[in-house]
């Protein structure tokens, strides 16, 4: 009875698709979707317990499964095509009973609503060791979309082409006074410090990556004004019209469930009337469950926000929207780009420190960086990666307006 609902779970994925799958299961007997060729992704079950685990928990008890070692994905890629049937199918999209209660259960415990509670969850990811970051984005350490124009071909090039448009789009002059929540490793910061003349102070919540952006810098060779301070954007709140500028760069995802209103009313905040901002990240075009493995391996505390709560929140603390730029094929490539260098560098990082680089953490990280690409490249899928840029304030006369909207 549990591998004919397993086959017929099997078979349902794979119907009309592209791909053949094959099953082995704990004791050695074997399915197939079809009798056709070779299988493009094979799936190894090492423990019985883990054939219970798929059919009493669904698709995201067959992945923690698959994290633990109690199943293989074999096959070129095999792990990311089996995202892709997901996305074509209800079983991939399907939240299991038990997987909305540990969900549940796991959003509580993480809220970010606590501010000690949000620098632990935002430690859990980026205080990881900066030399993982670099194998892993390369030398700009830029966390984020590139910008792949028709002649660029480096993933470097295309970080530094995201970063310049940004500083463009907030029309950046020397003197203005820009914030930064969560710099990442600075490259933003020194591009905006160095080429635009503008006096930058960034929030950076994690100490050990604050760390990693001094020597980053430092070694650099920058000697412009940054002031970095290990602070929560909430404390924005505390800086009344003090900025000029406000930019975050895939950073807005960490806000966390129900914290949205409390992150763009900080921005609204520290933002003098006129100045202007720009948001980066990921949006749901409306709310939904963020994914509960990413917020359980990846990203605790993180919540992809809803792109229509977030327009209705900043018209309700007076950003005025300028403009919404989708970036999701440039997000697509850059991943793209992060899933090889990671792939390639594995020996590499697993030396940085073995025990904590070990073959869960590979499983974990291969998941979300391939479930990133199919992602942002699957037809039918709503998450976007957006660019928003808003001014807090309507201008009065039409010519500053446009001045502002013509980024």
């Amino acid at each position: 009875m549990l591998h004919r609902l397993i086959r017929k779970i099997v078979d349902g994925v794979a119907e009309g698709q592209k791909y053949h799958l094959r099953v082995v299961f704990a004791d050695g007997s074997e399915h197939h979707t079809t009798a056709i060729g070779e299988p493009d992704v094979t799936i190894v079950f090492r423990r019985r317990a883990a054939e219970w685990r798929m059919i009493l928990g669904g698709m995201f008890e067959f992945l923690e499964a698959y994290f633990r070692g109690d199943i293989d994905i074999q096959g070129e890629q095999g792990l990311r095509k089996l995202v892709n049937l997901g996305y074509q199918k209800p079983y991939g999209r399907f939240e299991h009973p038990l997987t909305w209660v540990k969900r549940r259960l796991l959003e509580w415990r993480q809220n970010n609503a606590d501010v000690a509670q949000a620098k632990r969850n935002a430690s859990f990811h980026y205080g990881l060791p900066t030399e993982f970051f670099h194998l892993v984005l390369g030398n700009t350490y830029g966390y984020t979309e590139g910008f792949w124009k028709a002649e660029t071909t480096y993933l470097d090039e295309a970080q530094h082409n995201n970063f310049e448009r940004i500083c463009q789009r907030l029309q950046l002059k020397p003197g203005d006074k820009l914030i930064e929540v969560g710099p990442g490793w600075g490259y933003l910061a020194r591009l905006a410090a160095e080429k635009y003349g503008a006096d930058v102070s960034c929030y950076g919540l994690v100490k050990a990556q604050n760390e990693g952006m001094r020597k980053v810098l430092a070694e650099s060779g920058f000697h412009g004004k940054i002031s970095l301070f290990e602070k929560d954007h909430r404390e924005l709140e505390n800086e009344p019209d003090a900025y000029d500028r406000f930019v975050s760069v895939g950073v807005h995802e960490h806000a966390g469930r129900d914290c949205n209103e409390a992150w763009i009313r900080s921005i609204a905040r520290g933002l003098r009337p006129g100045g202007i901002g720009l948001i980066s990240a990921t949006f749901n075009i409306r709310k939904r469950p963020t994914n509960y493995c990413t917020i359980k391996h990846i990203f605790p505390g993180g919540y992809i926000p809803g792109l229509a709560e977030t327009l209705t929140l900043m018209e309700k603390y007076g950003l005025d929207l300028l403009t919404v730029e989708n970036r999701s094929y440039h997000y697509h490539r850059t991943v793209e780009q992060w899933l090889r260098n990671f792939e390639a560098n594995w020996e590499r990082i697993r030396a940085l420190d073995p025990q904590r680089f070990d073959e869960k953490f590979r499983r974990c990280w291969l998941f979300y960086l391939g479930g990133a690409a199919e992602t942002f490249s699957a037809a039918n899928e709503i998450i976007n990666c957006y660019h928003l840029t808003f001014v807090k304030g309507h201008f009065t006369r039409q010519g500053q307006r446009n001045s502002a909207a013509g980024v």
